[in-house]
């Protein structure tokens, strides 16, 4: 624990606290792309106005849509572990040192289930280099805290296949990130999954989540011993699989890259995107990522070798490639408490589940450490959570004067607009100024326009100005944003 005190103390002193907005440059800690140029289609250059999509987030953390700020400073929101935890326990033969993730969970809204894809060990196995050494399983749950475990019929454990085991795996089967496919990425099937096995990462295709179909050319890549996740770019119209290089400048490859492919089948080599830097312990064990709104968020497992501890830091990125960390890095979910059944490490799923208006991340709690031997039971899976889309506030940074946020170029597609933000009781407030490209307010759309927004906690404040004057008044072009905030923080904006 010195070492992680002396990095977040390094962290604050340090002139990296400074602001990376990310505005075309590689952030610290990130390693900008060395492969082809980004084509035009893949995303908006800087120059190119974003434009929202309706009732989809916003986020202004970075260069893509963020001009300039003036006295706002960013925070993380620390996820808040549920008092339900652990939500799952070993209770069956096969489960070994217990269930964790290394996995996803998933909401089905049509069938109303939650649905958990997690990875189970086995010491016997894996010592003796038998198959079977890990092994993913299924479970389901309506409410999401409790689950159930089906017989699936499909593998054989111990002669018997009454359990919820998934015939996955020539020699092994862990870390499965299953991601339902878009309906513009041309994919057939329902859903589509990476997983590690020994002979490297593999692709399969679902259409129920239980029986699944090898793709074509497998293994993608090679046996990047971690959880490597699977993500869509739509904008690029690519997928991409973050996993550890297979080339490394020191004695371990704990570190982040990126493959990409437009087809699932032919894929780019890997090539490495974040590396720690100097305020860093010297590795990143490994990094889920999902895409919310106009950003890609990772979900960083920051290892802490001498304790053998991993926690999990939060960075986002407009590409996937391309990484920002807010100074001074602090940590999204953090180890439990002495005895607690995740006071080792903590690993993550894939991506949140959004439900009730929240943001559910379900991790694995570990009790003992990296540098101990696993025991049976030693593992459970619990979840932590936020409110829908606060995964970083930005607020005025003194109580004497306002805050403000700049946006860059951007298309307004809806008629209504919306913020999430948190204001002080009696004496917080935001308003909503729209501009042209120049800076200039645009008549009846000023500060001394806008209704301002005050005293309440909510997802979704609605903006308007004038007499009711709404974004269906504003010309066809593109604008920018600029907010004032007073004992104020803001989170993402909605444009219906």
């Amino acid at each position: 624990m010195q070492a992680m005190t002396n990095r977040r103390v390094f962290c604050k002193t340090s002139a990296m606290s400074l602001l990376a907005l990310g505005g075309g440059v590689p952030a610290v800690g990130s390693i900008a792309s060395v492969s082809e140029p980004e084509s035009k289609e893949a995303r908006p250059l800087l120059s190119e106005p974003y434009a929202t999509q309706p009732g989809e987030p916003v986020f202004l953390l970075e260069g893509s849509t963020l001009e300039d700020l003036w006295a706002v400073r960013r925070r993380v929101n620390p996820l808040l572990k549920s008092s339900r935890n652990p939500v799952m326990v070993e209770d069956r033969e096969w489960e070994g040192s217990g269930p964790y993730l290394y996995g996803t969970v998933l909401y089905d809204g049509e069938e109303k289930l939650f649905k958990m894809w997690y990875t189970v060990y086995n010491d016997f196995e894996y010592t003796r280099q038998l198959p079977g050494s890990y092994l993913t399983c299924y479970a389901i749950s309506q409410d999401g805290y409790s689950w159930q475990k089906p017989d699936l019929g499909v593998f054989d454990w111990k002669g018997s296949k009454r359990n919820n085991l998934i015939a996955l795996g020539r020699d092994e089967a862990s870390g499965m990130t299953v991601v339902e496919a878009p309906p513009d990425s041309g994919i057939s099937h329902r859903y589509v999954a990476v997983y590690l096995d020994r002979a490297g990462i593999i692709l399969v295709y679902s259409d129920d989540g239980v029986k699944w179909t090898e793709g074509k050319g497998n293994p993608i890549d090679w046996p990047s011993d971690t959880q490597n996740t699977l993500v869509y770019d739509p904008w690029g119209r690519k997928w991409m699989v973050h996993l550890r290089p297979p080339v490394f400048a020191g004695f371990t490859q704990r570190r982040v890259a990126v493959k990409e492919s437009r087809d699932l089948e032919t894929w780019t080599r890997a090539e490495t995107v974040l590396i720690p830097d100097e305020a860093d312990l010297p590795e990143f064990y490994d990094m889920t990522v999902f895409r919310r709104g106009n950003l890609f968020f990772g979900l960083l497992q920051v290892y802490d070798r001498p304790a053998g501890s991993i926690e999990i830091e939060l960075v986002f990125s407009r590409d996937g490639r391309r990484w920002n960390r807010v100074p001074p890095r602090e940590l999204f979910l953090t180890r439990g408490a002495p005895g607690e059944f995740d006071c080792g490490r903590v690993h993550t799923a894939g991506a949140p589940v959004i439900a009730h208006g929240e943001m559910r991340l379900y991790y694995g709690g570990i009790r003992t450490n990296h540098n101990q031997a696993s025991q049976r039971g030693d593992s459970a899976i619990g979840v932590a959570s936020i409110p829908r889309d606060r995964f970083f506030g930005m607020t005025n940074s003194s109580h004497d004067e306002p805050g403000f946020i700049l946006t860059r170029a951007l298309l307004l597609n809806g008629s209504e607009m919306q913020v999430n933000a948190k204001l002080l009781p009696m004496q917080g407030q935001i308003k909503v100024a729209v501009l042209d490209l120049g800076g200039k307010e645009l008549p009846g759309f000023g500060f001394d326009d806008c209704h301002p927004i005050k005293g309440y906690d909510l997802l979704d404040h609605r903006v308007s100005w004038g007499k009711d004057k709404r974004l269906s008044d504003l010309p066809q072009q593109p604008l920018r944003l600029k907010l004032r905030l007073e004992q104020a923080t803001f989170y993402a904006f909605y444009v219906k």
